[in-house]
């Protein structure tokens, strides 16, 4: 069902604190006081989903069954949560902004309120132009069922891209900065998380744009890099190095509330109801990771990894070596995971490999967990500078590589990238630039995005899902021949077949509009290219 038509009538969305409760909503807003606005703001924070468990792209796997996206073989839904989540969401701000008394010259805490509803309309209408193109662009809630808005026809890119940048704008205007956050509003959107989420959308139309042929994308990748520029500008962020293992502990308790963190999802927060989730046991338990993704971490000489499965090499073997973020994302064979003691290679993972990040590894059940989960870091931020840059120039100096990639390289203890090591051992800067995204952001749902908008699915998707390598004693009670149906030639798990798997590059660029959608728009909506 379109969703803005179940919420006529009514306010769908509860403005109380926590636990959620009802209200007449001509009683509840009042223009002298903040607290309704603050209280409305919640709901949206409530509304954010985590990104953990995508399995949309060629990296994650969970157990038992593949996911239609990944492996093609989807159908047009009849109702999708990725349709409806948005537009409550985008409802809701619609809700806040309308009752805004005078904005802009009302109350100071009002505006900032309000600045947050702008906020998360944006990012809400950046989520829908990423799965589906252009979709009807509603900035005001309807008075009725025939009210036009309903009925709106799907906005082009150029206007869905056009709002996005606009309501981004005026959120930032009226938003704090982080250093003049109060402490117990950690997690509140922020000045420069505005700006951020900015360039993100920014760094995908220019890309999608470039890469997909519309256009080459270059006034879009310019807002990207400038107001990524921008953000690193301010010092507002810092990359996380304490500890023994900072990328680890990062992604741990002991990194929430750190300063890498520009946008997150909060759990467990205090003074409200107690939000958790269980997504570290899940991926103790029911998540792997390809070995098509593993492949891209380096060795630790800054060169690429060449998988020669011909080779009669330990688990472990694969680990050693590498990119330190290999072993503080994944699992090495014998390190504790979960409450599950050593991890036993397939035993624990569908692949073979199992996941370190977000997960405790100390014996500890978290299950359920309080643990934050992150939707946007300061290394992203760098990130899209460094590739925007080059998309835009199709070049980077060594300069922006030291005050970008290098700075995450130095973190992991990885050499630096520069224009003559690009040179002399024969690679390619476009590549290097999207694997240090591709493994300094593995896990934390960007990585579809990122294949899509390179127009790369059509060649990582529609193949073969691998794991590790079968060796003979280090898969506990695993016998070879049960696996025999199961592995290549060369005793590398074969997790997905690759005559299962397909991807259509004139139609699963973009996703299938729900068909109740279609049919309730009076045919303003018309369904994506070649779905049926």
């Amino acid at each position: 069902m379109f969703p803005v038509l179940a919420f006529l009538g009514m306010w769908s969305c509860s403005l109380d604190r926590f636990p959620e409760t009802s209200m007449d909503e001509n009683k509840f807003w009042n223009p002298e006081s903040p607290d309704e606005f603050r209280y409305a703001a919640n709901q949206l924070y409530s509304l954010l989903l985590p990104i953990w468990g995508d399995t949309r792209a060629d990296d994650l796997v969970r157990n038992n069954y593949p996911d239609n996206i990944s492996a093609g073989t989807r159908r047009v839904p009849a109702t999708s949560n990725d349709w409806t989540k948005p537009y409550n969401m985008i409802f809701c701000a619609n809700r806040i902004i309308e009752h805004a008394p005078e904005f802009g010259t009302s109350m100071e805490e009002i505006d900032r309120y309000v600045s947050e509803a702008y906020f998360f309309r944006a990012y809400s209408y950046f989520l829908l132009l990423c799965k589906y193109g252009g979709v009807p662009v509603m900035t005001r809630t309807a008075t009725d069922i025939d009210d036009p808005i309903l009925y709106l026809p799907r906005a082009t890119r150029d206007e869905m891209m056009a709002r996005i940048y606009t309501d981004l704008d005026i959120a930032g205007k009226y938003l704090p900065l982080p250093s003049e956050m109060d402490e117990g509003d950690y997690g509140r959107i922020t000045k420069t998380a505005a700006m951020s989420m900015k360039a993100r959308a920014a760094l995908y139309e220019g890309t999608r744009r470039k890469f997909h042929g519309i256009d080459d994308g270059k006034e879009h990748l310019k807002i990207a890099y400038e107001v990524a520029d921008s953000v690193i500008s301010m010092n507002e962020y810092s990359l996380y190095t304490s500890g023994e293992d900072p990328y680890k502990e990062l992604f741990d308790y002991t990194g929430e509330g750190s300063s890498e963190f520009v946008f997150v999802k909060l759990y467990g927060y205090p003074d409200t109801e107690i939000l958790t989730h269980n997504y570290p046991y899940q991926y103790a338990v029911n998540y792997g990771v390809s070995r098509n993704f593993l492949n891209l971490y380096l060795q630790d000489t800054g060169l690429p990894y060449e998988d020669d499965t011909s080779q009669e090499l330990t688990y472990n073997d694969y680990f050693d070596g590498r990119d330190s973020r290999l072993a503080s994302t994944f699992l090495r064979r014998g390190v504790d995971t979960y409450q599950f003691g050593p991890f036993v290679p397939y035993e624990q993972s569908k692949t073979g490999f199992g996941i370190r990040k977000y997960v405790r590894n100390d014996g500890v059940t978290d299950q359920p967990s309080t643990l934050d989960c992150p939707l946007m870091r300061y290394a992203e931020v760098l990130l899209i500078y460094a590739e925007a840059r080059y998309e835009h120039d199709v070049a980077i100096d060594d300069k922006d590589l030291d005050r970008t990639i290098n700075l995450l390289r130095d973190r992991a203890g990885m050499p630096h990238i520069s224009n003559a090591f690009v040179t002399e051992n024969n690679l390619d800067m476009r590549t290097e630039i999207r694997r240090e995204r591709s493994v300094e952001l593995a896990l934390e749902g960007l990585r579809y995005d990122d294949i899509i908008r390179w127009k790369e699915a059509e060649n990582l998707l529609p193949v073969a899902i691998l794991g590790a390598k079968f060796i003979p004693g280090e898969w506990g009670n695993t016998s070879a021949s049960s696996m025999e149906d199961k592995m290549t030639p060369e005793n590398v798990l074969i997790v997905e077949e690759e005559n299962t798997r397909f991807f259509d590059p004139e139609r699963d660029y973009l996703y299938p509009i729900p068909s109740n959608d279609i049919a309730q728009s009076k045919g303003s909506i018309e369904q994506n290219p070649n779905w049926k």
